[in-house]
Formats: C-alpha cells, sequence, structure tokens
C-alpha cells in the first residue's frame, strides 16, 4: 500500500467516523427535544385533596392503557379501566366498577397537574350512559409530592422599625404591622404616650383587640401592658377577642376602625402640638374636640358587644363586671352633667349604635373617670390638655 493511497483511506475513516458521531448527536437532540412535549405516565398512588379527602387513587399505565383502583372514604372501592384519549395527551377516560360487580357503575376524565391530577367522576344512568350533570370533580396530590406553599400569613403586613419609635410614628403605621410588631412597638412606648393613647375609648377598644391577637409570652413587658389594659378594661383576651369576632360579622365594624382613626388623629395631633409642630389656634380645636370624647369613654367590651348586637348577631355569654368602687358614685355624678352623646350610628336598617353616656353599670360604663387614674393625669399634665382658646 503506497503512502498516498494510505493517508485517502485514514481520510475516509475520519469522515465516516464524523458523520456518525454527527448522526448520533442529531439524533440525541431530537429526542431531548422531544421528551418534555409526551405527557407523564399515570402511575403510582395518589391522595385526595379538599372534598377528596379520604379518597385513595392507585394507578398504572402501560402504553394508553391506564388501570387502577379508586377508593372512596366509605370503603367502597371501584376498579378503574380507561386509556389516554389521545397518544401523548396529558388525560385519560374509561369506565369505573364496583369491586364484585358486573356492570359498569360510573365512568371518569382525568387530567394531569403539576403536582397530581384532577379527577372527573360520572355516575352512570339506568340506562347506562353518564349522565354529565350530576358529575362531580375531584383533586388528587401525587403520593410523595410536598406541595411548596407560599408564605402569606406574613405577606399582608409591612416591616416595622427595629428601633423604637415614637408615638407618631406608631399612630401611622401600626394598622399596617402584625400583631407582634404592634404590642411590641406599644409596649416600648413611654408612660404618657400610652396614657394619652388609653383615654379614648375606640382607640384603645382596637389596640387591645391586636395586642390580644399577638398573644405575647406571660413574663415579657409586651405582656406587662396588655395586663394593664385588661386590668383598666376589667375583661381579658379570652372574652374580649369572641366579642370582637361578633362585631366584625355584624357589618359595622368598619365605622367602628373610622371613629378609632378619628380618635388616635386627635391623639397624633395633641403629641404633635405638645412637641410646638402645630398653631396654637389647631391645638385649641383639637383640645375642643378631645375632652367630649375623653368624658364619653366606655370600656372597649361595652363597645364591641353593641357593634355586634346593632348588627344582628348573637353576642357571646360573658361574665358580668366586677362590682363598682365606691368611687364610682362621685364619678358617675360628675360624669352626669357631661354633654350630650354623639349622634347614632345607623345601619341601612336604621338600626341605632349610640354612644352611650357613663352612669350605668350594664352599659359597660367604666367605674372609674377616664382622668381620675395616676398615668392619665400625668398624660393629661404632660400635653396640656384641655388646651385653651388663645
Amino acid at each position: 500500500m503506497t503512502a498516498g493511497h494510505a493517508a485517502r483511506c485514514a481520510a475516509g475513516k475520519a469522515k465516516r467516523t464524523a458523520w456518525t458521531l454527527f448522526t448520533l448527536l442529531l439524533s440525541l437532540a431530537t429526542f431531548v427535544a422531544a421528551a418534555p412535549l409526551r405527557a407523564a405516565e399515570f402511575s403510582g398512588g395518589y391522595d385526595g385533596i379538599a372534598e377528596a379527602a379520604g379518597m385513595a387513587l392507585t394507578l398504572s399505565e402501560v402504553e394508553r392503557r391506564v388501570v387502577g383502583r379508586l377508593t372512596l372514604p366509605s370503603g367502597t372501592a371501584y376498579t378503574l379501566n380507561g386509556e389516554r384519549a389521545r397518544p401523548g395527551d396529558g388525560d385519560a377516560q374509561g369506565a369505573l366498577r364496583v369491586a364484585g360487580a358486573s356492570e359498569d357503575g360510573a365512568f371518569f376524565h382525568m387530567e394531569e397537574r403539576p403536582l397530581g391530577l384532577q379527577f372527573l367522576f360520572i355516575p352512570a344512568r339506568t340506562d347506562g350512559t353518564p349522565d354529565l350533570a350530576v358529575a362531580r370533580e375531584y383533586s388528587f396530590l401525587k403520593r410523595g409530592v410536598r406541595p411548596t406553599v407560599p408564605q402569606q400569613a406574613e405577606s399582608r403586613y409591612k416591616p416595622a422599625p427595629e428601633e423604637a419609635a415614637d408615638i407618631v410614628t406608631f399612630i401611622d403605621g401600626f394598622r399596617s404591622w402584625s400583631p407582634a410588631d404592634t404590642a411590641r412597638h406599644y409596649a416600648s412606648l413611654p408612660d404618657k404616650a400610652r396614657g394619652l393613647l388609653l383615654l379614648y375609648d375606640h382607640a384603645t377598644a382596637e389596640l387591645m383587640w391586636r395586642l390580644c391577637e399577638a398573644r405575647p409570652e406571660a413574663g415579657t413587658p409586651t405582656a406587662s401592658r396588655l395586663a394593664e389594659m385588661q386590668d383598666r378594661q376589667q375583661t381579658d383576651c379570652e372574652t374580649y377577642l369572641p366579642l370582637v369576632e361578633a362585631a366584625r360579622k355584624g357589618g359595622l365594624f368598619p365605622e367602628f376602625l373610622r371613629r378609632s382613626l378619628f380618635q388616635l388623629e386627635l391623639v397624633r395631633a395633641t403629641a404633635l402640638c405638645d412637641r410646638g409642630e402645630t398653631p396654637a389656634a389647631r391645638c385649641a380645636d383639637v383640645s375642643a374636640l378631645a375632652a367630649p370624647l375623653v368624658l364619653r369613654w366606655r370600656r372597649a367590651d361595652a363597645i364591641m358587644r353593641d357593634l355586634a348586637q346593632a348588627g344582628g348577631v348573637t353576642v357571646p355569654e360573658t361574665a358580668a363586671p366586677a362590682p363598682a368602687a365606691a368611687v364610682a358614685t362621685a364619678a358617675d355624678s360628675a360624669q352626669a352633667e357631661a354633654p350630650a352623646a354623639a349622634p347614632a350610628i345607623r345601619t341601612g336598617r336604621g338600626m341605632p349604635l349610640p354612644l352611650i353616656r357613663p352612669g350605668a353599670e350594664d352599659q359597660g360604663v367604666s367605674d372609674f373617670e377616664p382622668d381620675v387614674s395616676t398615668i392619665t393625669l400625668q398624660a393629661v399634665k404632660t400635653y396640656r390638655l384641655p388646651l385653651a382658646r388663645p
């Protein structure tokens, strides 16, 4: 063999090898590209979820045939016999037969889902035809698959500041914070700021609701502040939260939140007046608006109870309030001279929800004047409330 002939043979062999590799690579690329288009097999075990809870489904697929077993929560078992509607499609259909029976008992149609399948159970009429009018749809999760549940519980809340917030920042932000953040920042407020908030009944009722939802750990500063609020309100979270839930079902809760926001704005304006950041004339107007509200202070449970009853919701039974102290007589006589109550909230049915004047224990009136406690007197003195018109 000459050198030229050997060279030509080697070149030809190299060309054939390259062509073979190219053909293999092309075939592999075609297979990889086509693989995602092929529907996944109906095979393995599936567990029912939601309305299908308690159901179990076992499937096996050979070529286009799909067989298996459907077990209901009652223990009734169906044998499943069907096939894919078309090759490569993600759905299948066929007949169901009660185990041991000679005739078809129902029909089915199922479709693939990312984590399982959707199963349509179609009962049969007396003549053996499918009755689509009474068909029921069930969802099944493939056994061993754990769906990723989005963390939505906290997503509706905005992050609260890490450092302690002053009263203005607290009022502006706490409605968008989680209950735990609200409780933490409320506990970090100075005594005079918390005392000013506690002068207003609707604002206090909202804060107590949010602090109760936070369920602070016993022994923490947050739990201590909540206990102070509960002592002033003569109730506890176990009693109060069901009343809040009843009030929310009654349809008047947005009006409660509106009144609470109005009172919180007065607290905010009073704090700004104390800082000297508001004109004196406006501070006098704030004082004039605040004084009647402070005099008509009511317990949070009474507010929620009236909201629920006005909305036609049955109010949970609660224990009778503690007897009033001896100072209540003098407080009630002083409050009897207070200005008339604010206009009533009215629903579309014309049901009144008055702001009841203090003076009767069965109406949930505090057994002391709002400005009797030490913390409240300190707050009034610090914030110069009421402010005289210049």
